[in-house]
């Protein structure tokens, strides 16, 4: 920057920042945030280690109280995609009236492949 006097220099700069500044309160936070999603994954037994083909899992939102649900395959397996990676989830299963523990997916959880396996007992 030779030649250029240092008061126009640090004006410039000044400006810029400022410019950065307004853009955040100009824009809607939509566009500036970015979406991040992660997976949920698993399988449904019962306390004998058999898959639950069938059996409905659910996935609550704890901030919207939304709920997703799921039917398992033959394997006794479920699949979310895209669920929002700044949220807690809540997940169960139920099966012929029988409902597992509930599980926690913590926001807090930054792989964005989860995997977690349910177990119902059943009689």
């Amino acid at each position: 920057m030779a030649g250029v006097p240092w008061r126009r220099v640090a004006g410039l700069r000044a400006a810029g920042a400022l410019l950065g500044a307004a853009a955040l309160f100009l824009f809607p936070s939509e566009l500036r945030a970015q979406h991040h999603y992660r997976d949920l994954e698993g399988t449904v037994r019962d306390r004998h280690h058999e898959p639950l083909k069938g059996a409905v899992v659910q996935v609550e939102d704890q901030n919207t109280h939304g709920v997703l649900s799921y039917i398992t395959d033959q394997s006794g397996r479920y699949s979310f995609k895209r669920l929002q990676s700044d949220t807690d989830y809540s997940v169960w299963s139920t099966y012929r009236g029988r409902r597992s523990k509930t599980k926690t997916l913590s926001l807090f959880d930054l792989r964005m492949a989860k995997k977690i396996d349910l177990v119902v007992k059943l009689r």
